[in-house]
Parts: structure tokens; sequence; C-alpha cells
């Protein structure tokens, strides 16, 4: 209510001062028109005093009527002093005055509005964007964190997979090292056992040898393979001649050196020793 009143203010004083001017310019009026109705009656009577036939049969037509005394100059009321009245000029430059006045509130109050409104706008823009970047901020910082979090997840699923490759060609390696060096000892065992065998075979055949009585019907070249049973001491429980190029003389000699061997020698060791050995059987000649 109290921005209404002000805007109205200057319309209201606009009014006020219309209306003075309007009352003086009355005033005025009235008192020209008093001075002038007097005038004219001050004439009548000077001319009645003058035409004294005129006032005889005035006389005769109707009773006289009392003329009242003129008054004196003394006690003539005399006329209020008319105030100034204002020139038109300045009528015009008071009346430019408030009407400059009135339209530069108005303009201020407009422009008041207008930076009202303008500033509630920038208020309202600069929240809307400041929501806006926090939000553009957030969304990121979110991003960030997803993709440092996947960076990490990739990171470790890389390492994992590494050591697993790392791992399982630790153990194809280590196995196959493992297993290399199995068949080198079983090989490297291999040739030993079969060197020990064959000294073994070898010790064998000599005793055998040194028992066997050659027969008369022995031949040079003689070569014959003889199947041995033995027990754990070497004591010979049966010898049988498989395959012989001699007689049957031969065959027998062969059998009955085998026995006189007894007990064979035992093996360079006792993991070679074996129940049925075969034996061949090529004496020097």
């Amino acid at each position: 209510m109290s921005g209404v009143t002000s805007r109205l203010r200057p319309y209201f004083l606009s009014i006020a001062l219309h209306a003075a001017l309007v009352g003086v310019i009355v005033v005025l009026g009235l008192q020209n028109w008093r001075t002038e109705s007097e005038v004219p009656q001050v004439m009548a009577i000077e001319a009645v005093a003058v035409d004294a036939n005129e006032l005889a049969r005035l006389a005769r037509r109707a009773p006289p009527k009392k003329v009242e005394p003129e008054p004196t100059p003394e006690s003539a009321l005399e006329p209020e002093p008319e105030p100034p009245r204002p020139a038109p000029v300045e009528n015009a430059r008071r009346e430019k005055e408030v009407q400059a006045l009135n339209e530069a509130q108005i303009r201020k109050e407009t422009q008041a509005r207008k930076d009202a409104t303008l500033k509630a706008e920038r208020a309202r823009l600069e929240e809307r964007a400041r929501v806006q970047e926090q939000a553009r901020r957030e969304a990121e910082a979110r991003r960030m964190k997803d993709e440092l979090e996947a960076e990490d997840r990739r990171r470790q699923e890389d390492a994992r997979i590494r050591a697993e490759r790392e791992a399982a060609l630790q153990r194809a390696l280590t196995e196959e090292l493992a297993a290399t060096q199995a068949a080198e000892a079983r090989r490297v065992a291999a040739a030993r056992a079969a060197s020990l065998s064959a000294q073994w075979a070898a010790a064998i055949q000599a005793r055998v040898q040194r028992a066997w009585i050659r027969p008369p019907s022995a031949q040079a070249g003689l070569d014959c393979r003889v199947s041995v049973i033995q027990a754990a001491g070497g004591t010979v429980i049966r010898a049988e001649v498989k395959e012989c190029n001699g007689d049957e003389a031969v065959r027998q000699s062969l059998e009955a050196a085998v026995f006189r061997a007894s007990p064979l020698p035992p093996p360079p060791e006792p993991s070679l020793f074996e129940r049925n050995i075969e034996l061949r059987f090529r004496p020097n000649d």
C-alpha cells in the first residue's frame, strides 16, 4: 500500500495545485463582478439627481421610495487585494516540472522493477547453474570413481591371470624337470643295473665254467642257454639247458656244472637279485 501511495503522491500534488489555481481565478472573478455592479448604481443615482422632470413623473406614478444615502467613499467596502496571479509561463513551467517529476518517478519505479526482475532472474540462473555444476561435479566424481574401481579390478584380474599362468608354467617346468630327472635317474639306474647285472651274470658264468667238466663230444664254438632257478642265498634249485648246439652229453655236463657252482655268487646289490635267471654259456675254446 505504501508503494501505491508513493506512486500516486505526485498526481495528488498536481491535482491540488490545479485546484488552488482555479480557486484563485474564481475569487478574482467575483471581485471584478462586484466592482462592476457597483459602478452602474452610482451612475444611476447621478442620472436621477440631474433629471428633475423625470423624478416628478416617477413621483406621480408611484409613492416615492426612500432613497438610502449614498455611501461615502470612506464607508464603502474596500475590495480585498487581489493575490498575485502566477504568470502563464510560470504555471507552464511548474506543470512541466511536476510532469517531469512524475515521469522521473515512474521511470525510477519502472527501472527498479526491471532491476528487481533482472536480479531475481540472475539469482535464479546462478542457482540453476550452481545446481547443474554441482550435479556435473558429482557425476564426474562418480565416473572417475567407477573408472578407478574398474581399472583396479582389471589390474587385479590381470595379476591373477598372470600369477596363474606363471604358476602353471612353473608347475609345468617343475614337472618336466622332475620327469627329466626321473627319466635320467631311471636311465642311469637302468644302465647301472644293467651293468651290475652283466657283472653278476659274468660272475655266475665264470663260476659255472670253472665247475664244468668238458665232455669228449663237446666241439668248438659251443653256445648254449641255461635256465636257472635259485634260492635267496644263491642255492641252485633247478638248472635246465634250453638251447644248445651241443649233444646230450654237453647238455648234461652244463646242468651238472650249474649245480656244482651252487651257491651262485650274489649280485652286487641286493635289489638286483632275481630268482629266475638265464645264463648264456659259451666256453672258451
